[in-house]
């Protein structure tokens, strides 16, 4: 956000406030002043008071919006656990995550509780490795078998419900 659109933002909050820091308010009139506050702008309690709040703290800039924090946080899982993880997974599909991870902690390659099962999950699926897209992979069912034939126009299909009468047969049935 730039400077000039988070001062007027700044300015309009403390234009909503500026009631509630006059000198010798009571409690009574600041919940009352409060209550105005919030239905003439149709912010909650809650966000008032913390405007209240940042003003007193950090002056003006504490009415500025913060905008979000881009901190990098550290990989809840480090790259080279994922990758025996998959390894893991692909060695064996059908183990489960909970498998992995404790397979992954008796190896001594994780700390016991330091793999959540839904972090590691998540991880393999956007990898590509949870266990739904491995099925996929895994099974053979008759129903979608490919096929071909060898030249063009050798096999003919429809799926009609209706159609053309053809009186094929003998007697025409």
């Amino acid at each position: 956000m730039d400077h000039k659109k988070a001062d007027e933002m700044a300015a309009q909050r403390f234009q909503l406030i500026s009631p509630l820091l006059a000198d010798g308010l009571d409690a009574g009139k600041a919940k009352e002043l409060k209550e105005q506050i919030c239905k003439a702008s149709g912010l909650s309690e809650r966000t008032i008071r913390r405007y209240l709040t940042q003003f007193r703290k950090e002056g003006f800039s504490g009415l500025k919006p913060k905008g979000k924090q881009s901190q990098t946080k550290p990989e809840a899982v480090p790259p080279h656990i994922i990758e025996q993880a998959i390894l893991l997974r692909r060695e064996a599909p059908s183990r489960s995550v909970s498998q992995i991870i404790q397979i992954l902690e008796w190896e001594g390659l994780a700390e016991p509780g330091q793999i959540k099962r839904s972090t590691l999950q998540e991880k393999l699926s956007e990898r590509g490795y949870s266990s739904r897209q491995m099925r996929l992979y895994s099974q053979s069912g008759v129903a979608a078998r490919r096929f071909q034939k060898r030249h063009r126009n050798q096999l003919w299909q429809s799926d009609i419900k209706y159609g053309p009468y053809l009186p094929i047969g003998p007697n025409g049935v």
